[in-house]
């Protein structure tokens, strides 16, 4: 596993891999489903736009959203405890809910960085290392534009971006980092069992087969592609209720 995987090592708070990528990890906390206006949702959609053009050139943004089922654990030992309080509690405790968490990454790439081949081994190199990680003003140039695109989405006043640090991204000795969480289907920090990875029939780890679906083909996609879209089911004729464009692939799936 060591040897496939192609993560080197966490240092500086980033993600280091075997061919010289630097990769920046937020956790964003975002707008609950339901909740945002047509203008709103257009705001949102242009701070979007406007913070990945702040990226240099050879980076890669990438969003993650993880969806757990998980039942609602009610607090009975809050300092409220009128008859309403205690009654919507109880109503709730135990009820299935989706638990969404997202991730935003961000990966430089070495600039000029040829395809993988026997043409452009690493014998004929002068560094198997590629230039731009060896400069530590390059990382810090990269790390600045990482800090105006997390501003720039938190001016939105939409979106809360939390850096992950190195004991974040990495495991502890008593708790799960994302990277092993992300490996194992670990749903919890304090979960250390170690599961295997099976490639016998599909993809599986431990007890939990996988389920690959993917939107390859143009034909698959919409027609068309806006920052919002209507939602039926809460929608008349004279009231249009919005929703997000790709919440079908999210909060929306059965």
């Amino acid at each position: 596993m060591e040897d496939l995987l192609p993560i080197m090592a966490v240092e500086h708070d980033c993600i280091l891999s075997k061919q010289g990528d630097v990769t920046v990890v937020f956790r964003a906390e975002l707008p609950e489903i339901f909740t945002l206006s047509d203008q709103e949702y257009e705001a949102f959609h242009q701070s979007w736009i406007k913070a990945v053009k702040v990226l240099p050139k050879f980076c890669i943004f990438h969003k993650q959203d993880w969806f757990l089922e998980k039942s609602h654990k009610a607090d009975f030992t809050r300092d409220d405890s009128s008859f309403l309080t205690r009654s919507s509690e109880r109503f709730f405790n135990e009820r299935p809910f989706l638990d969404h968490s997202c991730y935003i990454m961000l990966t430089k790439k070495p600039q000029g960085r040829k395809n993988s081949s026997s043409l452009f081994s690493n014998l004929l190199r002068h560094s198997i290392v590629p230039e731009e990680t060896l400069k530590a003003q390059l990382l810090q140039d990269f790390i600045d534009c990482t800090g105006q695109f997390k501003r720039i989405m938190e001016d939105s006043g939409f979106v809360k971006l939390t850096r992950m640090k190195n004991d974040m991204l990495r495991s502890e000795s008593r708790k799960l980092g994302l990277i092993e969480k992300y490996c194992f289907l670990s749903e919890r920090e304090d979960s250390f069992v170690f599961k295997d990875i099976k490639f016998d029939e599909g993809l599986a780890v431990g007890d939990k087969h996988c389920q690959l679906f993917t939107l390859g083909d143009a034909a698959d996609l919409p027609a068309l592609c806006g920052s919002r879209i209507n939602f039926d089911r809460y929608s008349t004729d004279k009231t249009k209720f919005s929703v997000g464009f790709a919440s079908t692939l999210g909060q929306l799936l059965s």
